[in-house]
C-alpha cells in the first residue's frame, strides 16, 4: 500500500483502495495508513472534509490497536512522503509531533561487552588525520561515487611501451566497430522491448514476465550497459571462458545495480546519502574529536538517526528480484548481442559478415556447457588493447575513500552499489532468511569486525612494483614466480605422417597438455597483468578495501578480487600499510624477526636464535636491498621471495634513518600466523593437554612443530612393526619425515577422509626412488593408518568431538532431513546450503556433503570468531589490524600488543560454553520427538534412529584437563 502511493500519489486511487479492503474485509497495516495519511498530505488545497478524513483515519487505527507513532517507527518512505505523512496526520490531530525508535548501539554477546563503554581515555581507533586532507577526501568520495554510477573504470596497461602504436591502431578498430554497433543494438533493444511488452500484455497476470523487471532502465541505459559488456567479453580468453550461464546471470545483476542506483537517484536516497557519507567522512579524519568513542557502525547509526526526520529513509528495501528473473534478463540482453553484433571476416569468402560473439558447446563430466566465444579478430584487438589500456567494474576496485560501515546485514560496503554481507550460492535461501530474521545486535560483532578490517587505508609498495614490472615486461621469471605470456611456452613438434599409432597417441596427448597449458599460462599472465596495471593506476593513492564474508559466516575477504592482501607472494608484497608508525623500541626487531620468518628457514628455533641469525646475515639483507636483480640474490630462496625482499628494503631504511632505527616510520604490515589454527581450536575445546602442547597452546623455550611430533609418533610405532616383521614398516625405514604426513595433518581438521589421506601420503612417497608403485600404494594406505592413529593419540578428546560433529550432521540430515546449521560464539547464524538438488531448495540435504562438512565449517566459524573478536579489541586499542584468515597483520611497533589481545581473545572464545551452547541449539532445532502410532511403537527403524539423533545431539562429548590460561603466556601460539 505504502508503495502504491509512492508510485501514483492519487488521493482518489487511495479511497478506492480503502473501499476496496474495506469491502473485502482485508485487515490494514501501518503501512496501510501511512499511504492514506500521504495521500492527505499532497492535497495542497483546505478541502472541508480532509480534518474529518483525517480524524476518521486516527479512530480506524484505535480500532485497529494500531499507533500512530509506530508508523514512523515501522514505515519507510521514500522522497518527501515522510512529512507529507505528518502533514496528513496533523490535519486530524494540529499538535502531532512524531516520535521514532532509537537504534541500539551496544553489543549482547558476553565476550564484547567491556567494548560498550565508550569512555577510554588510552584508546584510540585507527585514523587518517595527517595522511589525507578533510577537503581531498571530499573530492575523492566525489570520484568513488561517479566510478560506482559509471560501471566502469578504465586504467592504462603496465606492459612494454613499443607495441603502443599496434594498440592504439587497435583501439581506433574497436572504436570504430562500437560506434557502429551503438545504433544497432538501440534498434534491437527497442525492437525487442516492444516485443517482449506484446508478450506481457498478453499474459498480464498469468505468470512471473520479465518485462516490468526490463522496463526500469532506458534505452540509453541498456545500449552502455552492454557496450560494456562487450568490451567484457572481448577480453575473454579464446580457449576457455566461463558458461553462458554465468555471463547471463552477472548481466542480470548489473542491471539490478543499474536499476537501483537509478531509483536511489530518483527518490532522494542518493542526495540525502551523500550529506551522510560527507559527515562520515569528517569524523573519519578524526574519530577522536568529540572526546567520546564510536566506531564505524555506531558513528554511521548516530547519523541516520540525527537526520531520520529529513527526507527518505537509507534502508528502504528495493524491490526483490527472483534468481530466475536476473537470469532471464540476462540471457533476453545476451540475445541482442548474439543475434544483431557482427564483424568482418577477411576469411569469408563470400564477402558477409560473421557474428561478432557465438555459442559453443563444452562436455564436461556428463553436463554440456555453453560458451560464449569472442570472434577472433575481436581476440587479437583486445590482445593488443590490452597493451594500452584494460576495462574494470567498478564494484570489483579498491575504493577511493572509506567504504559505507557495515549497519545490518543488507547496507554497508560500496557507496551505491550492493554487496552482499555473506557470499552466497543463489539456492541459499534459508541462510538469507536466517540473517534477515537475526536481531540487528547479534550481527554486530561481525558487522564491526568487517567495518574494522575495511577502514584500514591501504597504498602501493612503489619500489616492489617497478622491479616486477621490469620483470614481467622481460617475459617474466618462472625462478622468481612471475607469469610468463604464452608466447614463451615451446610449441610440440608435430608428428610425422608416416609415425606409428603409439607416436600418434603421444603427440595427441602432447597437443592436449599444451593447449590446457597455455591456458593456465594465459590465465596468470593475465591476473599478474590486471593486478600489476591496477597498483601502478594506484600507486600514489590511498585506498581502502570493503570486506564481506563467505558461506561459512566469518571467513573474511576483501570484496576487491584483483588488488588485495589475500593473496600470492608477489601480491601481498606490493601492499604497505598507509599509516606508518615509528618503529619504536622494539619494532625494528620484529622487523628483522619478520624477514627470518618469511624466509621459513628457522620456524622450529626460538626467537633469540632467529635474532641471531639476523645480525649474521645482515650483509645479505642489505645487498637484497641494494641489489635485487644484481647482487647475490639471498631474498631469491626465500618461501616467500617477494615479502622477504620488501622487509629487507624496509630493514636497509630502518638502519640508514639519520636518527635511528627506532624513529624510521615504516608502512610495512608484520604477519603472525598461528601454528596449525585448526588443531590450536580442537585442542583447546578437546581441552587436550597433549595436543596443546604440540600446536605451541603453553608456553615453551622454542616453537612445537605438530608435523615433525605426528612423524615422531609414527616412525616409533613403525619401528615396533618393523621389529615384528612388518614388510611394509622395513621398508620405510628412514623414509618417514614431516613432509610425508604434513598435508594429511593439516587437512585433518577439515575432514579429510582415510582415502584422500592415502592420496596425500601417495603423492610424498612418489618422490621416493627406492619405492616401487606398489610398495607406494601399500606404503601410503599403512602411513595414513597409521598418522590416523597418532593424531587420536595425541588429541584424544579433539578427535571424539570431531566424531561428534560428524555423527550429528549425519543424523541431521538423514533423521531429521534438515541442514545443519549453528550460532557462532559472537552471534552469526550458519546454515550448510548443501542439498541433492542444488538448485531445488525443497530437495532433502546432501547427507555425505552435510556430514563431511559440518567439522571444518565449525572450526573454520570458531577461527572467524576469533580473528574478529581480536580486530575489534585491536580497534579500540588504536592498533592497525589486517588479517588472511589465521594470519594476522600489523605495524612492527604493535606486533606484542597485537599478539597480546590475540591470546586474550583466543582464551575468552574458549572459555565459552561452545560444544555445550552447540548442543542446547541443535536440541531445540532438530530433536525429533514421536507421535501417534511412533509414540506408542518406539523400537521401529524410523524410532530407533530418532532416539539415536536425540541422544547424539545431547550427549556433549568429554574433555581434558588442560588449563586454558596457559595460552596467555605461549610465547608462539601466533609466531
Amino acid at each position: 500500500m505504502l508503495r502504491e502511493a509512492s508510485v501514483c500519489c492519487s488521493w482518489k486511487l487511495i479511497k478506492e483502495i480503502v473501499t476496496m479492503m474495506e469491502e473485502g474485509g482485508i485487515p490494514f497495516t501501518l503501512e496501510s495508513f501511512a499511504a492514506c495519511f500521504i495521500g492527505l498530505g499532497l492535497k495542497s488545497e483546505r478541502e472541508s472534509d480532509l480534518e474529518a478524513i483525517s480524524e476518521n483515519l486516527l479512530n480506524k487505527m484505535e480500532i485497529c490497536d494500531l499507533n500512530v507513532n509506530d508508523i514512523f517507527k515501522t514505515c519507510k518512505f521514500l522522497g518527501n512522503h515522510r512529512e507529507l505523512a505528518i502533514k496528513g496526520i496533523r490535519l486530524g490531530l494540529p499538535d502531532f509531533e512524531p516520535e521514532f525508535s532509537s537504534t541500539p548501539l551496544t553489543y549482547t554477546t558476553p565476550l564484547l561487552t567491556s567494548l560498550n563503554d565508550t569512555h577510554v581515555e588510552s584508546a584510540i581507533p585507527s585514523n587518517v588525520e595527517g595522511l589525507l586532507k578533510e577537503d581531498n577526501l571530499k573530492k575523492l568520495a566525489t570520484q568513488q561515487l561517479d566510478s560506482e554510477m559509471s560501471g566502469a573504470v578504465f586504467i592504462q596497461s603496465i606492459t612494454n611501451s613499443n607495441s603502443v602504436s599496434v594498440a592504439n591502431q587497435a583501439i581506433s578498430e574497436m572504436e570504430k566497430l562500437e560506434q557502429e554497433w551503438i545504433p544497432v543494438l538501440r534498434e534491437a533493444i527497442i525492437r525487442d522491448m516492444q516485443m517482449c511488452k506484446a508478450q506481457f500484455e498478453a499474459t498480464r497476470r498469468k505468470t512471473l514476465h520479465i518485462y516490468p523487471f526490463l522496463s526500469a532502465l532506458s534505452t540509453e541505459d541498456y545500449v552502455r550497459l552492454l557496450t560494456q559488456e562487450v568490451q567484457m567479453l572481448s577480453g575473454t580468453s579464446e580457449l576457455f571462458s566461463p558458461s553462458m550461464h554465468l555471463f547471463c546471470r552477472n548481466l542480470g545483476f548489473k542491471v539490478i545495480r543499474e536499476t537501483r542506483i537509478q531509483r536511489k537517484k530518483e527518490n532522494g536516497q542518493l542526495e540525502k546519502f551523500q550529506l551522510l557519507y560527507d559527515k562520515y567522512c569528517q569524523w573519519y579524519m578524526n574519530p577522536t574529536k568529540d572526546g567520546q568513542l564510536c566506531n564505524p557502525r555506531q558513528m554511521w547509526q548516530q547519523l541516520v538517526t540525527q537526520h531520520q526526520i529529513e527526507g527518505c529513509d537509507l534502508d528502504y528495501e528495493s524491490i526483490f528480484w527472483p534468481h530466475t528473473v536476473v537470469l532471464a534478463v540476462g540471457q533476453f540482453l545476451y540475445n541482442i548481442i548474439l543475434s544483431n553484433l557482427k564483424i568482418s571476416d577477411p576469411t569469408n569468402t563470400d564477402g558477409k559478415p560473421s557474428p561478432a560473439f557465438y555459442v559453443v558447446y563444452r562436455t564436461k563430466g556428463v553436463r554440456s556447457l555453453r560458451e560464449i566465444k569472442p570472434h577472433p579478430q575481436l581476440v587479437k584487438f583486445y590482445d593488443e588493447i590490452r597493451k594500452k589500456k584494460l576495462s574494470f567494474d567498478s564494484s570489483l576496485l579498491p575504493m577511493l575513500s572509506p567504504p559505507l560501515p557495515w549497519s545490518s546485514h543488507k547496507c554497508g560496503g560500496y557507496l551505491v552499489t550492493d554487496v552482499s554481507l555473506v557470499r552466497l550460492p543463489a539456492h541459499a535461501s534459508k541462510q538469507r532468511l536466517r540473517l534477515a530474521n537475526t536481531p540487528p545486535q547479534q550481527l554486530y560483532p561481525a558487522l564491526d569486525a568487517l567495518n574494522a578490517l575495511g577502514s584500514i587505508p591501504w597504498r602501493i609498495n612503489g619500489s616492489i612494483l617497478d622491479l616486477v614490472t621490469q620483470i614481467f615486461n622481460a617475459n617474466g621469471s618462472k625462478e622468481l614466480h612471475i607469469p610468463q605470456p604464452p608466447s614463451a611456452l615451446a610449441i610440440p613438434s608435430p608428428v610425422a605422417a608416416e609415425a606409428d599409432g603409439s607416436h600418434k597417441v603421444k603427440a595427441y596427448r602432447d597437443r592436449i597438455a599444451f593447449k590446457r597449458q597455455k591456458a593456465e599460462m594465459y590465465s596468470l599472465w593475465c591476473d599478474s597483468l590486471y593486478r600489476l596495471s591496477l597498483a601502478n593506476h594506484f600507486r600514489d593513492k590511498v585506498f581502502w578495501l570493503p570486506h564481506n564474508m563467505d558461506f561459512r559466516l566469518g571467513r573474511v575477504y576483501p570484496c576487491s578480487p584483483h588488488l588485495t592482501h589475500l593473496s600470492h607472494d608477489m601480491a601481498r608484497s606490493l601492499l604497505f600499510f598507509a599509516q606508518g608508525k615509528p618503529l619504536g623500541a622494539d619494532g625494528f626487531n620484529w622487523l628483522k624477526l619478520h624477514v627470518i620468518n618469511l624466509t621459513g628457514t628457522k620456524k622450529r628455533e626460538p626467537i633469540s636464535e632467529r635474532y641471531a641469525y639476523a645480525e649474521k646475515i645482515m650483509p645479505e639483507i642489505l645487498d637484497s636491498a641494494d641489489n635485487p636483480l644484481t647482487g647475490r640474490q639471498w631474498w631469491v630462496n626465500s618461501d616467500e621471495p617477494w615479502q622477504t625482499l620488501a622487509a629487507c628494503m624496509e630493514v636497509a631504511n630502518a638502519l640508514r634513518c639519520p636518527d635511528g632505527p627506532e624513529a624510521y616510520v615504516c608502512h610495512l604490515p608484520i604477519h603472525q600466523d598461528g601454528s596449525c589454527n585448526g588443531l590450536q581450536h580442537y585442542a583447546a575445546l578437546g581441552r587436550d593437554t597433549v595436543g596443546a602442547e604440540s600446536v605451541n597452546l603453553t608456553p615453551a623455550d622454542r616453537p612445537q612443530d605438530v608435523y615433525s611430533n605426528v612423524a615422531n609418533l609414527v616412525e616409533r610405532e613403525r619401528s615396533k612393526d618393523a621389529a615384528n616383521n612388518v614388510e611394509i614398516a622395513q621398508l620405510l625405514a628412514g623414509l618417514i619425515n614431516r613432509k610425508i604426513i604434513k598435508q594429511t595433518v593439516m587437512t585433518t581438521v577439515y575432514g579429510v577422509t582415510r582415502y584422500g589421506a592415502r592420496l596425500q601420503i601417495a603423492k610424498q612417497l612418489k618422490e621416493l626412488p627406492s619405492l616401487t608403485t606398489e610398495q607406494v600404494q601399500v606404503g601410503s594406505v599403512y602411513l595414513a593408518d597409521k598418522t590416523f592413529q597418532s593424531l587420536q593419540d595425541m588429541f584424544t578428546s579433539a578427535k571424539d568431538i570431531q566424531d561428534w560433529f560428524t555423527e550429528s550432521a549425519k543424523l541431521i540430515s538423514t533423521v531429521a532431513g534438515e541442514s545443519v546449521e549453528w550460532i557462532t560464539p559472537i552471534g552469526l547464524p550458519v546454515v550448510q546450503s548443501y542439498n541433492n538438488n542444488p538448485y531445488d531448495e525443497a530437495s532433502r540435504p546432501n547427507a555425505i556433503k552435510q556430514r563431511n562438512a559440518f567439522p571444518p565449517n565449525f572450526i573454520h566459524s570458531l577461527d572467524s570468531s576469533h580473528m574478529m573478536l581480536t580486530a575489534l579489541y585491536c580497534q579500540r586499542k588504536g592498533i592497525t589490524f589486517a588479517s588472511i584468515h589465521d594470519c594476522f597483520w600489523t605495524h612492527p611497533c604493535t606486533v606484542a600488543e597485537m599478539n597480546k589481545i590475540c591470546r586474550q581473545q583466543f582464551v575468552s572464545l574458549h572459555s565459552q560454553p561452545i560444544l555445550e551452547d552447540l548442543s542446547k541449539f541443535l536440541v531445540s532445532q532438530f530433536a525429533v520427538r514421536a507421535s501417534g502410532a511412533d509414540a506408542v511403537d518406539d523400537d521401529t527403524p524410523k524410532g530407533l534412529a530418532r532416539h539415536r539423533l536425540n541422544q547424539i545431539i545431547s550427549e556433549v562429548p568429554r574433555r581434558g584437563m588442560f588449563d586454558l590460561r596457559l595460552v596467555l603466556d605461549s610465547v608462539y601460539f601466533f609466531s
